[in-house]
C-alpha cells in the first residue's frame, strides 16, 4: 500500500513539474496569456467600460474635433494639456479591442470630426485574436470612418512595443496593418520611437511594459504634433 502511495506521489510530482515548466515556456514566449484569455472576463464586459460608453453617447463629437480613439493607452493621455489649442476629444477606454471600437464607432463618426488618431490592437493580442482578425477589423474601422464621415482625416498609429517576448508578434502585425490600410489612412510609426535595444518598450517610457509614462506621451506628441490641425 505504501509503495503504491509513494509511486502515485512520484507521478504527481513529475506531472506538476511538467506543468510548471510548460507554463514558464509559454510565459517566456508570450503564448500563455492567449491560452488563458477565454477564462478571463474582458474589460469590455466590465461596469467601467459600460459607464464610459454610455457617457460618450451623451458627449457628442463635433465637426472640427480631433479625436483620439483607442484603449487605455489612449485613455491615459492628457490630450487637452498636450494640445491645449486644439479641440481634442479623448475616446480611449481601458481594455478596448478592435471589435469594441467597431461597436462604438458611431459615437465618433456621427459628429464628423476633423481628424481621428486611432491606436488599437494590443489588447486583441493579449486575448488571442489572430493577426488576420485584427487587421481586418482595423481596415473595417477605417472604411467605416471614411464612409460615415467622409471629411474626416484618419491616422493609424502602430501598436506600441511591450515586453521583449512580444517583439516579433507586434512587429509582424504592424507590418500587416500598414500594408493593409494602403492609402485609406496615414500610417504613424510610434513603435520604433519607443523601442529599447532589448526588444521591449524602453523603461523610460513605461513602468509596466504596456502603459506610457509622461516621457512616452511626450514622444507621442512630438510624433504627431505637425499633423494635428489647428481649428
Amino acid at each position: 500500500m505504501k509503495k503504491r502511495i509513494i509511486k502515485l506521489l512520484i507521478w504527481l510530482s513529475v506531472l506538476l513539474n511538467i506543468l510548471v515548466v510548460t507554463a514558464v515556456i509559454l510565459a517566456v514566449t508570450g503564448k500563455l496569456i492567449p491560452l488563458l484569455a477565454p477564462l478571463r472576463m474582458t474589460n469590455m464586459e466590465s461596469p467601467n467600460y459600460e459607464r464610459l460608453v454610455s457617457q460618450f453617447e451623451g458627449f457628442t463629437v463635433q465637426s472640427g474635433d480631433v479625436v483620439f480613439l483607442g484603449d487605455s493607452i489612449t485613455q491615459g493621455g492628457a490630450w487637452h494639456e498636450l494640445f491645449p489649442e486644439r479641440p481634442v476629444r479623448n475616446r480611449g477606454i481601458g481594455g478596448d479591442r478592435t471589435k469594441g471600437i467597431l461597436n462604438r464607432l458611431h459615437q465618433v463618426t456621427n459628429g464628423n470630426p476633423s481628424q481621428v488618431f486611432l491606436l488599437i490592437g494590443t489588447n486583441d493580442v493579449s486575448f488571442g485574436e489572430t493577426d488576420e482578425t485584427i487587421v481586418d477589423n482595423i481596415v473595417t474601422i477605417i472604411e467605416r470612418i471614411t464612409d460615415e464621415s467622409p471629411e474626416t482625416q484618419v491616422f493609424v498609429q502602430s501598436i506600441l512595443p511591450r515586453g521583449a517576448s512580444y517583439q516579433e508578434r507586434i512587429e509582424t502585425l504592424n507590418s500587416k496593418i500598414r500594408a493593409a490600410i494602403g492609402d485609406r489612412g496615414e500610417w504613424i510609426d510610434l513603435y520604433s520611437l519607443l523601442l529599447d535595444e532589448d526588444g521591449s518598450i524602453a523603461d523610460r517610457y513605461s513602468n509596466d511594459e504596456l502603459h506610457l509614462l509622461g516621457a512616452g506621451y511626450a514622444v507621442w506628441k512630438e510624433a504627431i504634433a505637425s499633423r494635428v490641425r489647428v481649428p
